[in-house]
């Protein structure tokens, strides 16, 4: 089993086992340079290097790459500098209101779910909150809670901790019966699981690109369906106003477009970096990339099984991603995390168990030899 992301554009995963994508993804080295090469020009030539032209295009040109991914149309893609402030702008956007209510696991990402309990406080919205076994949601839990009080789904597509994955049209037809929307972080699933909203029908989805994406630390991307595309953005900026060099202070007039939640500057090289990055996965194609890192995790759970590990994850093909927790019997999960790492085999400490996440830029090689490290330590 060959590697899709080839060592001369992720150089550290010749030395070492990278399986931490779900922390920080190994990142596309052309996107690296993209970044100096853009920083090193600012500083060498101001505005002569970036012009206002520039400003514009650096995020057009991302926004395009995100529309590919997300299978949408460019005027439906708003960019910013994290996840999180992209879904804050939205729920303050959206503002549920007293008498209704936000579903959402109690195994999700706090950046996911954050914002929108900061909003149901200030509104008086109700949170309603799916229960997990051992870190499991039954999706059937999950969709007996919305109802005709619910306004927003609010869900990771796949879970941060140990991988699991929901049909987002099964949630979203669900939410829509209801009169809800279907809001997705998709900074887990971005990358590694294909996301088409034509398909699912999904409302939103907000992701990061220093994850799956292979891109770098401080730039966020976020599908808006079309009806959400009237709302007023809870964060604005002089980026907001449809024509943003009018600089007229006394007044805003909002694209009609998801631009709408565009709002301030940004260390815009970290949109060339993640162009660069977001194109190479796109040429290569998501659904490849899904089928390859399925292949290697199928080979990693099966080791760490054979190992006597408990594996956290769904074993059900259709819940699953490529992301596997696991708890060692006899073992500390912190130390035994530090023990893997300093044999060079690259996973995450989460709650009381270790997370491994391999990418394309692995292969069955990877596997065998973080599980050999393993049997190793244990």
């Amino acid at each position: 089993m060959q590697r899709l992301g080839t060592i001369d554009i992720f150089p550290p995963a010749e030395n070492f086992v990278y399986m931490d994508a779900a922390s920080v993804g190994l990142t596309h080295k052309g996107a690296a340079a993209a970044i100096n090469r853009w920083q090193q020009a600012l500083a060498d030539e101001g505005t002569i290097a970036f012009d206002e032209q520039d400003e514009v295009e650096c995020l057009d040109n991302l926004n395009d790459a995100a529309a590919r991914l997300f299978n949408a149309q460019t005027r439906d893609i708003a960019t910013a500098s994290s996840e999180t402030v992209l879904m804050s702008s939205l729920a303050w956007a959206v503002m549920p209101p007293k008498g209704t209510n936000i579903v959402a696991t109690e195994t999700t990402h706090p950046s996911t779910v954050y914002p929108w309990m900061r909003v149901a406080e200030a509104t008086g919205a109700q949170m309603r909150w799916a229960r997990a076994d051992n870190l499991y949601v039954d999706p059937d839990h999950l969709e007996s809670l919305i109802d005709d009080s619910t306004s927003v789904v609010c869900l990771s597509h796949v879970e941060y901790g140990t991988g699991q994955t929901y049909d987002l049209a099964r949630f979203a037809a669900k939410a829509h019966k209801h009169g809800a929307i279907c809001v997705v972080d998709a900074t887990q699933s971005a990358g590694q699981v294909p996301i088409d909203v034509a398909k699912t029908g999904i409302d939103a989805a907000a992701a990061s690109t220093y994850k799956w994406l292979c891109g770098p630390f401080g730039t966020g991307i976020m599908y808006v369906a079309p009806a959400l595309q009237k709302l007023n953005p809870g964060i604005v900026g002089w980026r907001s106003h449809k024509d943003m060099w009018d600089f007229q202070a006394d007044r805003l007039e909002l694209p009609d477009t998801a631009k709408r939640y565009e709002f301030g500057t940004m260390a815009y090289g970290t949109a060339y970096g993640a162009t660069e990055a977001m194109n190479y996965l796109l040429k290569h194609s998501i659904e490849k990339i899904h089928t390859h890192n399925r292949e290697i995790s199928d080979r990693l759970m099966s080791g760490l099984q054979a190992l006597g590990a408990e594996v956290l994850s769904p074993k059900n093909a259709a819940e699953r991603s490529a992301t596997i927790a696991a708890r060692f019997p006899g073992k500390n999960s912190r130390d035994f995390a530090r023990t893997l790492k300093e044999n060079n085999v690259i996973a995450s400490l989460r709650r009381d168990f270790i997370r491994f996440s391999p990418h394309l830029y692995n292969n069955a090689d990877d596997i065998d030899r973080g599980l050999a490290s393993i049997k190793a330590a244990l």
